[in-house]
C-alpha cells in the first residue's frame, strides 16, 4: 500500500480524486475549515505519468473526464502529473481514473 493526502471540507470517494504525496500541498486544498485526509491505494495498480500540465490555465489533460476515461480503457488505474496547489507549490497530483482503483482505496482517517 502507498500513502496519499486529500484535502477538503467533505470527503467524498470518486472517479477523478485528486490526491498527492504532499501533506502540505492537502492542507492548502483543505483551507482553513477542511480536513487533510490519510489514503492508502494499493501498489498493484496500474500507473501511468502524464504530461500537459499547464500552468497559465491551471488545467491537465486529466482534469478533463473523457480523458480519463480513455485511460481508464487502456488499463490504467492511476494518472501522475504535475501540479500546483493554490499557492503555486509544485506537487504530483495521483488522480484516481478507474473501479478498481476507487474500489482499493482506503481511508485511513484524518492525517497526523
Amino acid at each position: 500500500m502507498s500513502t496519499y493526502y486529500h484535502g477538503t471540507e467533505n470527503l467524498k470517494l470518486h472517479e477523478g480524486i485528486c490526491l498527492t504525496t504532499s501533506i502540505d500541498s492537502a492542507q492548502q486544498y483543505a483551507g482553513p475549515h477542511g480536513i487533510v485526509y490519510e489514503i492508502e491505494l494499493s501498489d498493484d495498480l496500474t500507473t501511468e505519468r502524464v504530461d500537459g500540465y499547464d500552468h497559465d490555465t491551471n488545467n491537465a489533460p486529466a482534469d478533463f473526464v473523457d480523458f480519463r476515461r480513455e485511460c481508464a480503457a487502456r488499463g490504467i488505474d492511476i494518472v501522475i502529473y504535475d501540479d500546483e496547489d493554490i499557492d503555486g507549490t509544485r506537487h504530483d497530483c495521483i488522480r484516481i481514473v478507474s473501479d478498481r482503483a476507487l474500489a482499493s482505496t482506503i481511508v485511513v482517517g484524518p492525517a497526523e
